[in-house]
This record gives C-alpha cells, structure tokens and sequence, in this order.
C-alpha cells in the first residue's frame, strides 16, 4: 500500500526520486506545492525536523514559507523575495535568516 505524504499528495515517482536522492545526503529539506493557498508543505525529511526543533507533525501544518522560523534578523527583503518566487513559481537563490524553535 502506498505511503501517503503530507496534505493530499497522490503517488508521484518524481517526489520519491527526490525525496530518496537528497534523504541519502544527509541535507535537509521541505518539499512544497506552490500551486495550493499557503504553499503546502508536504514532506520535510528528518534532518530538517532536528535541524529547527520541530516535530514532523508541527512543520506539515506550516506554510512553506516558513514564517514561524523568522527571527530577528531575517531581512525583510529575503521573505519578500521568496513569497515572490513562490508566488511566480519560479527559481530563485535566497539567502534567508531562520531560527531554530528555541
């Protein structure tokens, strides 16, 4: 039986070819439909969990923007950057200032 990640996500080998390849290399990821309100997060590896002090659970119900890791020093200009770049589905390299949950 398949394995059903995040919010409604059928099976797609392209997710899974991504999900397996980059999981390998100890990085740490979320992977977002940006065609949905609210870019949806639908996978997030456990590097990334560990990494922000998150459960699972929690960062499946956030945004992809990951707002709720904005602190102090992230530059306005960068959120506003990447909502632009998701917004417009398009690529962009931002550099971003996040925060861990403590």
């Amino acid at each position: 039986m398949p394995v059903r990640r995040g919010h409604v996500a059928p099976q797609n080998t392209f997710l899974d070819t991504i999900i397996r390849k980059f999981d390998s290399q100890s990085r740490k990821f979320v992977i977002a439909n940006a065609r949905v309100e609210n870019c949806a997060i639908i996978f997030c590896n456990d590097g990334f969990c560990h990494m922000c002090g998150y459960s699972r659970a929690e960062i499946m119900q956030k945004p992809c923007t990951c707002n709720f890791l904005y602190g102090p020093d992230t530059k306005r200009l960068a959120i506003a950057q990447m909502a632009q770049a998701l917004l417009g589905s398009e690529e962009r390299k931002v550099e971003i200032d996040l925060y861990k949950k403590d």
